[in-house]
């Protein structure tokens, strides 16, 4: 469950939705990914009572996921995830991303609790990074995010933010790199 967990955060920060225009959040949108990957934002849909955008994870055309997002003044929050017929809500709900615009040198931290387990998300924008992937080059923000749960999980991933884009890039901690290679806006 730790890895869903972990894995899904990374699937929701990949797309970087919020308020419209800074984060894309219009549904129809698509990204695909290095990783055989394409995220689809849909919705409105009811979840918990409340009207949130749907991001459809899919890998190699097979859906895998949705992840459950709103946008308030505070930013973007994920109320939940849904993978392997689970359904997962997250209590409070988990910041994103605070609102626009980010700025290097900006932090950011959210905790939220999923069945047992605590997850802590921290943030830092570091700086502004030219980077080249097959869907262009973009200047993006580069997102350093540390996940912590109460089960000892702890992972590190940059996230590479182009406003009104998304994420084009993220390095795992690992040093897997997975590029965005196609957009459809």
């Amino acid at each position: 469950m730790r890895l869903i967990l972990v894995s899904l955060l990374w699937l929701a920060l990949s797309v970087g939705v919020a308020q419209a225009g800074y984060y894309p959040s219009t549904p129809g949108l698509s990204w695909t990914y290095s990783n055989g990957e394409t995220q689809t934002l849909s919705g409105p849909k009811d979840f918990s009572g409340q009207s949130v955008t749907v991001l459809l994870h899919a890998l190699q055309g097979q859906p895998v996921a949705e992840d459950y997002l709103i946008y308030s003044a505070e930013g973007t929050q994920l109320l939940g995830t849904a993978a392997g017929g689970e359904v997962l809500s997250y209590t409070p709900f988990l910041t994103l991303y605070p609102a626009p615009p980010l700025q290097v040198g900006q932090t950011w931290k959210s905790t939220a609790q999923v069945d047992d387990i605590d997850i802590s998300l921290s943030f830092e924008v570091l700086g502004v990074t030219g980077v080249q992937t097959a869907a262009g080059r973009f200047n993006a923000l580069q997102i350093r995010q540390q996940t912590i749960t109460s089960t000892g999980g702890q992972t590190f991933l940059d996230l590479f933010f182009v406003p009104t884009v998304g994420i084009v890039r993220t390095l795992t901690q690992d040093g897997t790199q997975i590029d965005l290679i196609e957009k459809n806006f």
